[in-house]
């Protein structure tokens, strides 16, 4: 729930622009992350790149507001979550959804890895909340899934595992099916001005839920992805070895993607943060060192020399108005036929008369 102070009534309202400035934020992303999956135009295309360059930024900053005003909080229940904060809990399943989407990279399995995070941080949440049953699947890293996958097990074993699967597979797609219909229902009710707050509260319970079972799926997709993804990397570094070489001395390599999760310190960040050697999760100072740090936001010295800029602009253009109301005014009163303007003008030009241009200081000259 939004932490709101009792005893400051500044810091209300504070939170309160906050809770505004965040809610836009959140539909602005959402909107376009709707759109991004609607899209007829190939994925790997500049528009739908940079579209979701900016959808994932705008979840990140969305992300930092809700662990600034620490919005979720695991002594409470999710009957306690207010209703306009449970969209709230679709921040990582949205960030982990546009990930897997990211092309034009030449290091995938940074991707995968920043992806799992993003799910298994989404199940971890909405599980803690009573919101899902599901067993969450564990992530490690490639090396521990190297021995796993290695692991020699019977053909018994192998088929009652496919049967498994395939009957869970099947019941969650009969699931995602009556809440996809069920979705539809609830979002042609949105529309209406006077839409009652259970009816809201539902459309997003509903869509926390079916992004529970496409992040299962999405998550099954990774993990049968990353052994093709180390294939592909050990066959290739024979191979690509000097080119490589070659290239990094070339251009350097971009900063690889790192993930930004609902998470205030270290403490929250070991509990819902898949916890990568290689790839640790932000908290919220970390993530706005970070930003700072690429450029994108600008640091506490930036603000002072933008701040500063401002108003040595403002005192050149009042400077300038000056001058042309100066001007202006002395065109006036020269057309008026002002006294004392026309003999400032005749003894200027009397003075022009007897003093040659040049006649000035020629350093004792004759």
């Amino acid at each position: 729930m939004l932490a709101m102070s009792k005893e400051n009534p500044s810091s209300s309202e504070n939170n309160g622009r906050d809770a505004s400035t965040l809610s836009e934020l959140f539909d602005k992303a959402f909107e376009l992350f709707n759109n991004i999956n609607k899209t007829d135009e190939p994925t790997n295309s500049s528009k739908v790149q940079s579209d979701i360059r900016r959808a994932m930024n705008m979840l990140e900053e969305a992300t930092r507001l809700v662990s600034i005003v620490d919005m979720f909080s695991q002594n409470e229940s999710f009957e306690e979550v207010a209703t306009e904060n449970v969209k709230y809990f679709l921040l990582p399943a949205f960030l982990g959804t546009l990930t897997t989407k990211i092309c034009n990279t030449d290091d995938r399995m940074n991707i995968v890895n920043v992806a799992e995070i993003y799910f298994v941080d989404f199940l971890k949440r909405v599980k803690a909340y009573g919101l899902t049953d599901i067993e969450i699947p564990e992530i490690k890293p490639e090396r521990e899934n190297e021995s796993v996958s290695t692991k020699v097990r019977t053909n018994a074993e192998l088929i009652t595992e496919m049967v498994n699967r395939r009957n869970t597979k099947l019941q969650r797609f009969k699931e995602q099916k009556q809440l996809e219909s069920r979705l539809e229902i609830l979002r042609k009710s949105l529309s209406d001005p006077n839409i009652d707050d259970e009816v809201k509260r539902d459309y997003f319970v509903t869509l926390i839920k079916l992004y529970v079972n496409l992040t299962i799926e999405e998550l099954n997709s990774l993990a049968a992805e990353k052994p093709i993804l180390e294939h592909m990397k050990n066959v290739g570094k024979a191979e690509t070895m000097s080119a490589q070489n070659v290239s990094q001395k070339r251009k350097p390599s971009p900063p690889k993607l790192r993930p930004i999760i609902i998470t205030r310190n270290d403490v929250e960040k070991k509990v819902f943060g898949v916890g990568y050697p290689s790839l640790p999760v932000l908290t919220v100072q970390e993530f706005y060192e970070q930003r700072v740090k690429d450029g994108d936001w600008p640091g506490p010295l930036q603000q002072q020399h933008q701040t500063n800029s401002r108003c040595l602009q403002d005192l050149a253009n009042r400077s300038e108005m000056d001058e042309e109301q100066e001007d202006v005014k002395k065109e006036e009163m020269i057309e008026t036929d002002d006294p004392e303007t026309l003999r400032q003008l005749r003894a200027m030009d009397e003075y022009k008369d007897t003093h040659r241009r040049g006649w000035g200081n020629r350093a004792n000259r004759s």
